[in-house]
C-alpha cells in the first residue's frame, strides 16, 4: 500500500462523518480526489438521483428502530414504488414466500422469480466436466440475467435480491434496468450472516487472517 492509495479502512477517526476534513490522513479521497467527488456531487444533484437520495435520508428518522425488512418497505413507499420484483435463491424459497406474503399484506404488487428459472445447467456455459461438483452429471445453474429480464419485463419499480450467490448477484445488478436493493445475502456456513466470519476472526480456530499487513 502506498501513502496515496485510497484506504478509508485505515482512517483512525473518519471525521468526515461530522463534515470535518482538517484531520484527514494523506490518503483521504476527499483530499486527493476532490475533483472526482465534486463530479459525483453534481451527478447526485440530477433530479432523479437527488430524489432517491433524499428518500434514503428520510429513512434515517427511523434509524435503529426498523429491521432491514421494514426499512425496505419504508423506502419503497417513500419512493412511490408499488410493483416490486423479488429475485431469490431457490434454497431460500421459504423465506421468499414469507416475504412475498408480507409485501402483499402491506399492499404492494409482487413479482417473484427463482434463480432456477429457465432450467439451465452448467453445460449451458460449457463448464468443463472436471470442474463440476459431480463429474459426469447435470449441474444446475442459476439464471440471474433471466431473473432480471423477467422482472424488467413486468415493469417492476424496484428489484429486491434475496440470497443470490456471489457473482450471480453481480450479474443481476449489471443487467437489471430497475433500481436494485439487497434484502439478504446467502452464507450457508454462518446462517446467512457473512460478517460472522470477521467477528470471529480473532479466535484460535479461525481460518481467516484479518491482521493488518506489515509494510514491506
Amino acid at each position: 500500500m502506498t501513502d496515496k492509495q485510497i484506504q478509508c479502512s485505515y482512517c483512525p477517526r473518519k471525521r468526515c462523518f461530522a463534515g470535518d476534513l482538517s484531520q484527514a490522513p494523506d490518503f483521504c479521497p476527499s483530499q486527493i480526489h476532490s475533483e472526482l467527488l465534486d463530479n459525483a456531487l453534481s451527478t447526485l444533484h440530477k433530479t432523479e438521483n437527488q430524489e432517491m437520495a433524499r428518500d434514503v435520508a428520510r429513512t434515517w428518522k427511523e434509524y435503529g428502530k426498523l429491521t432491514r425488512v421494514e426499512e425496505t418497505m419504508l423506502y419503497a413507499r417513500l419512493r412511490g414504488y408499488h410493483r416490486l420484483g423479488l429475485a431469490f435463491c431457490v434454497g431460500l424459497s421459504q423465506e421468499a414466500e414469507l416475504f412475498t406474503n408480507l409485501l402483499l399484506n402491506e399492499g404492494f404488487e409482487v413479482f417473484s422469480i427463482s434463480c432456477m428459472c429457465g432450467a439451465l445447467s452448467s453445460d449451458d456455459i460449457n463448464l468443463p466436466d472436471a470442474d463440476k461438483i459431480m463429474p459426469g452429471s447435470r449441474q444446475p445453474m442459476c439464471n440471474p440475467i433471466g431473473q432480471a429480464n423477467l422482472l424488467d419485463t413486468n415493469s417492476c419499480d424496484l428489484n429486491i435480491l434475496l440470497g443470490l450467490c456471489v457473482g450471480d448477484d453481480t450479474l443481476f445488478i449489471k443487467h437489471s434496468k430497475a433500481p436494485v436493493t439487497v434484502l439478504a445475502v446467502k452464507d450457508r456456513v454462518l446462517a446467512h450472516n457473512p460478517l460472522g466470519a470477521l467477528y470471529t476472526s480473532r479466535h484460535v480456530y479461525t481460518r481467516l487472517n484479518t491482521r493488518k499487513p506489515k509494510k514491506e
